[in-house]
């Protein structure tokens, strides 16, 4: 029996592929998790019809196959939960309908446009409808599934290519000048001191909310005054998980002023007193903690709905990537108070906030710079 349930109750696919002819053991594939039986079986045929070509050229490529297939390359691969995560999403809402009866390796660019149509009509989980932001990235995952095709010899070619981007409407960027944070930071209540200092770490570093939440203190320096930001902290499915940061370049270290180390430097020592009972090891907390629960975006979410009815009426609660963009916004007008050059401010920004080019730092940015335009224009005087 090549499929069998395991005490787990997931099941197991184990299908023999002959012998080997250097050491003449037999050969087995054998890959485990199945839901359901019908999902093992499918594989089974799958890879029955795929890798040991045990039908007919003619049968057709499975959307579920050809999507295992691409899990296993994430495995290998080591990519990060979040986006195995969205992949999934991705496929079990909308791709593995849309392509469940077609031969993936008959796809062609108008099937493509046909599903991203299909998506744009399409209502989304949380209700209204798919952003172009989203179908775009849904066809990169597509484009995904093709070129792992391609990988393992099932197709030639990549019917996304060609294919053009849904034009996207960027959000308006958000931000606090120091005045307003300020003020956003006298709503708090003394014990919601956890939740103030995510949101002074959030303001006076650039962090990104994930990175933030994965801050502990061996990765704090307060002799130097400085954080290395190695982790980001991701939330799915009730569970909490840490992987490395987002890119190579997001791996950096950010400096932070005297007084806000000062700060962390006597919280670290009431956390201690808080939590020394609960642990050995204080250097791995998370320097949020005031309890033996570590601090959790969906936490964030919720604090942020009773936070936003205490502002006041002519301020609005901007979001968690907004104080990234409220801390930019700051460096960049002290920069240009300073008399500091475009390019270097620039170049300062791309390293403190972990972008992964230049180019990302100024398309986000350079409108912060109300003059820019009008040394544009001018420097035609010298034409």
């Amino acid at each position: 029996m090549t499929v069998t349930k395991l005490k787990n109750g997931k099941w197991l696919v184990d299908i023999s592929d002959g012998y080997s002819h250097l050491t003449g053991e037999r050969i087995r594939h054998r890959k485990k998790g199945f839901k359901t039986r019908k999902e093992a079986e499918q594989y089974e045929a799958d890879y029955k019809i795929n890798q040991l070509h045990q039908v007919r050229p003619k049968d057709r490529l499975s959307i579920a196959y050809l999507y295992s297939l691409v899990r296993q390359e994430d495995e290998l691969r080591g990519n990060k939960r979040g986006t195995v995560d969205t992949q999934e999403s991705y496929y079990t809402q909308y791709v593995s309908k849309f392509f469940a009866n077609a031969d993936m390796k008959l796809i062609t660019i108008n099937d493509v446009k046909e599903y991203r149509d299909w998506l744009i009509q399409t209502p989304s989980v949380k209700g209204g409808t798919l952003s172009n932001s989203h179908i775009n990235q849904q066809i990169i995952f597509i484009h995904k599934l093709f070129e792992v095709a391609i990988a393992k010899r099932f197709r030639t070619d990549n019917p996304c290519n060609g294919l053009k981007r849904l034009p996207e409407q960027h959000k308006e960027m958000s931000y606090y000048t120091p005045e307003q944070f300020k003020i956003f930071d006298s709503c708090f209540t003394e014990d919601e001191y956890r939740y103030q200092l995510l949101y002074r770490v959030l303001m006076f570093t650039g962090a990104r909310l994930g990175e933030a939440l994965a801050l502990t203190w061996n990765k704090v320096n307060l002799n130097e005054n400085y954080i290395d930001i190695v982790y980001s902290a991701y939330y799915r499915k009730n569970q909490v998980h840490i992987g490395t940061v987002k890119t190579t370049q997001s791996r950096r270290r950010i400096y932070i002023h005297s007084a806000f180390a000062e700060e962390l430097k006597q919280w670290k020592e009431q956390q201690k007193e808080l939590l020394s009972e609960f642990t050995d090891d204080l250097e791995s907390l998370q320097i949020f903690q005031d309890s033996p629960e570590i601090l959790t975006s969906a936490n964030v979410s919720n604090f942020k709905t009773k936070l936003k009815k205490r502002l006041p009426e002519n301020m609005k609660m901007i979001r968690n990537h907004d104080f990234r963009h409220s801390h930019a916004a700051f460096l960049i007008s002290q920069g240009l108070r300073n008399g500091e050059g475009k390019d270097y401010i620039f170049f300062t920004l791309m390293k403190r906030l972990g972008h992964s080019s230049i180019n990302t730092t100024i398309n986000v940015y350079s409108h912060l710079f109300p003059t820019q335009q009008k040394e544009v224009a001018n420097a035609f005087d010298y034409f």
